[in-house]
C-alpha cells in the first residue's frame, strides 16, 4: 500500500510563488526603505537619535514584504496571521508622533510592494516624501528659530547679581532684546543658587552668539546652555 505523500514543511504555499517578481519587489522594497532611511534623516525634525530609528525601516519593509508576499498564496495563512497579529503588543514608547507616521509608511511600503503594486507603491511614496520635503523646508523656513535655554548661577559672586529677583530680570532684559517671543517655563532659587529655563524664538539665529556672550557677562560664575526647540510649543 503507497502512503499519501506529507509536506511535513508546508512548502505547498511557497510553491505557488513567482520568484521573479518576488525578487524584483525585494529588490525595490531595499531601494524604498533606504531612501526613507535618508528622508527621515534629512528632513525630519525630531530630536531623538534618529539615526537609531532610521536602521528599522528597510528592515520592517522588507519583513512586511516577505509576510504579505507568503501569505497571499493560502487562506489558511491569511487567518493564521490575522490571529497571531491580535496577541502582539507594542511596547516600546514613540516619543515623536512623526516617528509612527514613518514607520506607518515603512510598513505600507511592505505592503503595497508584496501585493504587486509597484508602480502604486512607487508613485504614492514618492508624492508623500516629495509633500513632506516641501512642508519641513516651509516650516524651517517660515517660523523663526526657537532654542530652549537655561541658565544657572550662583548669587552674590564676582560680578553676579545678588538676589533671584534681580538675576530674573537681568536675565529678562537680555533675552528680550534678540528674542521675538519669551516663554519662561522655570525659575529655581535655593540660598545662593539661581536657575532658569526659558524657551525663546529669535529673529535671526545669528543672534544666538551674542546673546550667550551678554548673559555670560551677567554670569560670570554661572553656565548658560541652548539647544535647538524646534518641537516645543
Amino acid at each position: 500500500m503507497r502512503l499519501a505523500q506529507t509536506d511535513f514543511f508546508g512548502e505547498s504555499a511557497l510553491r505557488d510563488l513567482d520568484w521573479g517578481p518576488v525578487l524584483l519587489n525585494l529588490g525595490l522594497v531595499l531601494l524604498l526603505g533606504q531612501i526613507l532611511s535618508w528622508h527621515y534623516l534629512r528632513f525630519s525634525p525630531v530630536l531623538s537619535n534618529k539615526r537609531k530609528l532610521a536602521r528599522i525601516f528597510v528592515f520592517l519593509a522588507a519583513t512586511t514584504m516577505l509576510v504579505i508576499s507568503v501569505v497571499k498564496t493560502s487562506l489558511a495563512l491569511s487567518l493564521g496571521l490575522v490571529g497571531a497579529l491580535s496577541i502582539i503588543r507594542f511596547r516600546t514608547p514613540i516619543k515623536e508622533p512623526e516617528e509612527l507616521a514613518y514607520l506607518f509608511l515603512s510598513v505600507a511600503i511592505g505592503i503595497g510592494l508584496g501585493a504587486d503594486q509597484r508602480l502604486a507603491t512607487c508613485v504614492l511614496f514618492t508624492g508623500i516624501l516629495v509633500y513632506l520635503a516641501v512642508t519641513s523646508q516651509g516650516i524651517a523656513g517660515g517660523l523663526p528659530p526657537r532654542m530652549l535655554l537655561h541658565v544657572s548661577s550662583a548669587l552674590g559672586g564676582e560680578g553676579s547679581p545678588t538676589s533671584a529677583d534681580g538675576a530674573l530680570a537681568a536675565l529678562l532684559a537680555r533675552v528680550e532684546d534678540a528674542a521675538t517671543r519669551v516663554d519662561l517655563r522655570r525659575v529655581d532659587s535655593e540660598a545662593d543658587a539661581f536657575q532658569a529655563t526659558l524657551v525663546l524664538d529669535l529673529a535671526q539665529g545669528e543672534q544666538l552668539g551674542p546673546l550667550l556672550a551678554r548673559l555670560r557677562e551677567i554670569f560670570p560664575q554661572g553656565s548658560v546652555s541652548a539647544v535647538e526647540g524646534s518641537t516645543l510649543d
